[in-house]
């Protein structure tokens, strides 16, 4: 007999974990917890620098990658997604970065009726747990206590300062707060570290909920399919990490929260998706939805590098070598070091395209290079090199290119065949070309041309359009962000999967609830944004809507203010 829950939550990530502890909060409601990774508590995962070592390994990530893509010189291209609890959020660099107003009012404004930047902005604020006290951070839009840890960096690098330096040096407006509702200008990232360590939704909101007795959390088990009787989930199947088979019914709804590469697989699995290419696997349709794995996308990030002078101060030796011992045993004494440090310091916000309402380039930096070509050729883990460098990598936030996900059988065990489509748009490839020119000029400034020795990716005789987008090819990596296959948006719309309060059309009991239902990209990291589709999720599956708004309008200065710091940042 199937055991039997009022919610099942599949899928333990940023919105699945956050949606969970939700639903358990008030302990009325029975909620099991199904998550194909194993702990979060392991050291590569707590450590900051540990996620260098999980990203490409099949102990803490999926292993999916695209098909060969045709502007990544054929490559297939590594998309790492997080196998522990927490999901991506146990594996990722740690970056705290919301999105601009403008991505989530055009989510509204193309039929994701609810989810504009001031219906949000409650989310951000309830879940953010900002560990900052100058004025900056206590604006009205930055909130304490949520599950998300926003922290200054401890101990910025100076190699990291002097890439803010130069970029202002470049034109750039200064920023501090990149959450602010425009991120605009250079400055250093807030990240998910507290106490020199990971903080992330597995520490923050899963583990202090699992403490509950009506929350049940199984890890290690791949779901298999979800049950669906007379248009109604009603239950879903897994296997446990033996092989067992088990399943559970669900009296209220089942909540899919398995990511934008897993939720529309196994929305496929379950008979939920294009009517044809169900068929041509052996599959029984239930519902005919031809947006199931459609409006794919991702960030297109190239890492450009640096050879710096001799005597600059660089990571590379303290995480090469015998470096790496003493780097360790100082992170393990001390929570500080090489060890301690995100994926990114210095980040910058800027435009291409001055007609666009929000700054379309975004460039993350760090004072380290690495073997490029083992990791980006072989999707090997990230080796520094010998001799000091630095690293600025720039993407296209909003990019035009759509690609699709498909199953390659109907074995569940089986990753899908995806093709992300990178800078498949002209307009991608035009954007991507001048963020990389824009880098080139912020190391040319005198803040860093003093510690450069050399470019060395690209090297200084690639300059044609031509030349540089063949060697983007050969080294265009993901940004980790992958959304957008379960669509959400008008009901009337055949290529919309969800409706906008997250139930999946043509069926009873089911809602998608995760990165996959954004209609296109937030403008930066996708964390955040995640963590929100799961809170704002929980107020859906719960119709506490008006109590979240209630909240909002005792201090509702908020909405204005934002857009008033907004327009001054961006002056």
């Amino acid at each position: 007999m199937d055991e039997v829950f009022d919610y099942i939550v599949i899928g333990a990530g940023s919105s699945g974990g956050t949606l969970a502890a939700r639903l358990s909060e008030s302990g009325k409601h029975k909620v099991l917890l199904l998550e194909g990774g194993a702990s979060h508590k392991d050291l590569l995962v707590s450590m900051p620098s540990g996620w260098g070592q999980m990203i490409n390994s099949p102990k803490y990530s999926w292993g999916h990658e695209t098909e060969p893509e045709q502007y990544g010189a054929n490559r297939r291209i590594s998309l790492p997604r997080g196998k522990r609890l927490g999901g991506s959020s146990s594996i990722n660099g740690m970056i705290y970065v919301r999105g601009d107003r403008a991505d989530f009012d055009s989510w509204a404004a193309h039929g994701a009726k609810g989810w504009s930047y001031e219906e949000l902005l409650p989310h951000f604020v309830r879940t953010e747990d900002q560990q900052r006290s100058e004025e900056e951070f206590t604006k009205p839009w930055h909130g304490r206590g949520g599950p998300l840890t926003a922290n200054n960096l401890h101990n910025p690098h100076p190699v990291s300062l002097a890439m803010v330096k130069a970029a202002i040096q470049a034109g750039m407006p200064a920023c501090k707060d990149f959450n602010n509702g425009h991120p605009a200008g250079a400055g250093l990232f807030q990240v998910n570290l507290k106490n020199g360590q990971r903080s992330s939704v597995a520490r923050n909101a899963i583990e202090p909920a699992m403490q509950r007795r009506n929350l049940d959390v199984r890890i290690q088990v791949l779901v298999t399919r979800i049950g669906i009787e007379a248009q109604r989930a009603r239950t879903v199947n897994w296997k446990d990490k033996a092989g067992g088979s088990h399943s559970a019914r669900a009296n209220k709804e089942i909540l899919l929260c398995a990511g934008a590469l897993q939720s529309p697989q196994l929305l496929m699995l379950s008979g939920i998706g294009p009517a044809q290419h169900l068929r041509e696997m052996g599959i029984d349709v239930k519902v005919d939805l031809p947006g199931v794995g459609a409006n794919l996308q991702d960030h297109a990030i190239v890492p450009m590098s640096w050879r710096m002078k001799a005597d600059t101060p660089s990571l590379n030796k303290s995480l090469r070598g015998m470096g790496i011992a003493g780097s360790l045993l100082k992170y393990l004494l001390t929570k500080q070091g090489a060890m301690a440090m995100p994926a990114s310091e210095f980040a910058a916000w800027f435009s291409s395209d001055s007609s666009l309402p929000y700054n379309d380039i975004q460039i993350h930096g760090l004072p380290v290079t690495g073997d490029i070509e083992g990791y980006m050729q072989s999707g090997k883990n990230y080796r520094t090199e010998a001799f000091p460098g630095m690293t600025m990598a720039p993407y296209q936030v909003r990019p035009y290119s759509r690609g699709q996900l498909k199953l390659k059988s109907s074995n569940p065990e089986e990753l899908a065949s995806i093709r992300m489509n990178f800078l498949h748009d002209e307009r991608d490839r035009k954007a991507l070309l001048y963020g990389v020119r824009m880098a080139s000029k912020i190391a040319q400034q005198p803040a860093l041309a003093h510690l450069v020795e050399a470019q060395t990716r690209p090297g200084p005789n690639l300059q044609s359009d031509d030349e540089l987008l063949d060697w983007i090819g050969m080294y265009m990596g993901s940004g980790h962000h992958a959304s957008g296959s379960c669509r959400m948006g008008d009901a009337m719309d055949p290529l919309t999967v969800v409706t906008p309060d997250l139930k999946v059309k043509g069926v009873e009991g089911l809602r998608v609830i995760d990165a996959s239902v954004m209609p296109h990209l937030v403008s930066g990291n996708t964390n955040a944004a995640s963590v929100v589709i799961g809170d704002k999720g929980a107020d859906l599956v719960l119709d506490v809507k008006a109590q979240a708004a209630q909240q909002w309008n005792v201090a509702g200065v908020m909405p204005a203010a934002a857009g008033a710091q907004r327009s001054e940042v961006a002056a």
